[in-house]
């Protein structure tokens, strides 16, 4: 019997992550500078008798392959991120020392100190220097702020896609949304939640730069029917953006943890992570993503697809004691954070 071999595989990765020394357990691990983190190569074999149709599975798997195939790597983090990040997870690093390696990138330290004298932080008087910039705005707020300037670059191409823009806010104010609550509830995976919620949409990025026709017709059905995308990408392409950001951040050689937070988002019950509905502070990163998700579909900018009211019934609100009052007023001030802030990366 003659077979038809399908190859599926993963490739070698320099991994940004690694870069920035990402811990599970502990925000504050120490950097490894400059560390290259490689996977070997597996390879995924499906085979198919040959004169019999592809399964829709075959299907399904070649064609995300093909998209992921053609996706590079994301950008590598500059010297000056991996110093800030490093600097910035010591908290008893000299804030002068961490000013002289802000200095030298300009365009950096214009965004701190930009922020740093926004109106959400109440300066009666203008900050004028970098030591006084860092003071206000702390260590997490600063490495966020590093970690999103080093990721707007995926979100940007030479045509000013209107999607990706939409895109870019929504995952913006995610990742703020998480990184408030987060403060809020005093949780220790700021950063992780932050970085989950940046990157939780990546697989849309992926379609629309791939399958710029076929995901615009999925767009214009989305925020017409205000439907959830995806529902409306099974419908039309068999998969969602959910299993093209699995296979594209496995090849990315992403922490599996980061992977889980990002890819069930929509679904974190799959996570066979226990935590104390007791404690706010055990709430497993994959809840605060999609908390931070619906949180963030409140605020004035993104797509106009499905969102989901009664905020203060689900199981992250439970546990942190939000109720409708409360909700009302984190939506209020993550729509003040968002517009102080989402200027900073401006061209």
């Amino acid at each position: 019997m003659d077979y038809r071999v399908f190859l599926v595989y993963e490739g070698w990765f320099y991994n940004l992550m690694n870069s920035i020394n990402l811990s599970h357990s502990s925000t504050n691990a120490p950097l490894l500078l400059n560390r290259y983190r490689f996977m070997p190569i597996k390879i995924t074999v499906l085979l198919q008798e040959v004169g019999t149709p592809m399964t829709e599975a075959t299907k399904r798997a070649v064609s995300i392959e093909k998209i992921i195939s053609t996706v590079g790597e994301l950008p590598a983090s500059p010297a000056i991120v991996s110093s800030v990040m490093g600097l910035t997870s010591n908290l008893d690093t000299d804030v002068d020392q961490l000013g002289k390696v802000l200095s030298t990138d300009q365009a950096l330290s214009a965004k701190v100190l930009k922020l740093s004298n926004s109106s959400f932080y109440g300066r009666s008087k203008g900050v004028g220097t970098l030591k006084e910039a860092i003071l206000i705005l702390g260590f997490y707020t600063l490495r966020s702020l590093v970690i999103a300037s080093s990721t707007h670059s995926l979100y940007k191409r030479k045509d000013e896609s209107q999607f990706e823009q939409k895109l870019w806010e929504h995952s913006l104010a995610t990742a703020m949304a998480g990184r408030l609550v987060c403060s809020k509830i005093r949780h220790k995976q700021i950063e992780e939640t932050f970085i989950a919620g940046l990157l939780h949409d990546i697989g849309k990025l992926v379609l629309s730069q791939k399958l710029s026709e076929e995901y615009d017709k999925i767009c214009l059905r989305v925020e017409s029917e205000s439907a959830s995308f995806i529902d409306i990408e099974r419908d039309e392409l068999g998969f969602s953006h959910v299993e093209v950001a699995q296979l594209l951040l496995t090849k990315w050689n992403f922490p599996q943890f980061l992977t889980d937070a990002i890819c069930a988002h929509h679904n974190p019950e799959q996570i066979d992570e226990e935590f104390d509905p007791d404690n706010p502070k055990s709430i497993p990163v994959p809840y605060l993503v999609q908390f931070a998700n619906n949180l963030a579909k409140h605020v004035d900018c993104g797509f106009s697809d499905f969102k989901q009211d009664n905020l203060s019934e689900s199981m992250v609100a439970k546990a942190a004691g939000f109720d409708a009052e409360k909700i009302d007023e984190l939506i209020a001030e993550l729509s003040e954070l968002f517009q102080a802030e989402k200027h900073l990366f401006d061209d």
